[in-house]
């Protein structure tokens, strides 16, 4: 710490003593000026690719099947549930159907947890393949174009940038293009 110290106050005296030490960019050939930071939406590159909202086409129809089924194991518990209602039934044929009951009750809490468990194990999968070859691209695109930076959006607390600077849009063609080849 002492040494640290020291040495900032060696620098500063130095700069006192010797005006032409400078800490300044511009001394240093810094050319901040022409710097500049581009960025990226991952989300809306998910959201808009080709690939993205194929993922996001299966995802729903595993959705939408999960959904009928479940809606089919409903009518069945609501079916039992009637029958258990029923005045004629003996005791241990009420006992059966409670039996079964719960047995369906459970069996659909678990189909439940299960669809759940499929669709979430589904858009990591898909989410984590594009981000992956979506980060290639960017990295060969930053090469190619010359580019000091390029930072996701979200990621790095953006508050406002100008537009010029976003790249999402022609990030989501190039992988579009990539992805038909």
């Amino acid at each position: 710490m002492r040494k640290g110290l020291l040495t900032v106050t060696a620098l500063l005296l130095a700069t006192f003593v010797n005006p032409n030490i400078s800490l300044s960019a511009e001394k240093k050939n810094l050319n901040v000026k022409n710097f500049a930071v581009y960025y990226v939406d991952m989300q809306k590159i998910i959201n808009e690719s080709n690939k993205g909202k194929q993922a996001k086409s299966l995802i729903e129809s595993k959705i939408n099947q999960a959904k009928s089924k479940i809606e089919k194991m409903r009518k069945e518990i609501e079916k039992i549930k009637q029958e258990l209602q029923s005045p004629v039934l003996s005791k241990q044929e009420k006992e059966k159907k409670e039996d079964l009951l719960q047995q369906k009750i459970r069996d659909l809490q678990r189909f439940q947890q299960d669809a759940q468990m499929e669709v979430a194990n589904l858009e990591r999968k898909y989410t984590t393949e594009i981000i992956k070859e979506v980060v290639k691209l960017i990295q060969n695109y930053r090469k190619e174009k010359n580019i000091p930076m390029i930072v996701e959006v979200r990621e790095a607390g953006v508050i406002a940038a100008d537009e010029k600077y976003d790249l999402t849009d022609r990030i989501i063609k190039l992988y579009n293009e990539q992805a038909g080849k």
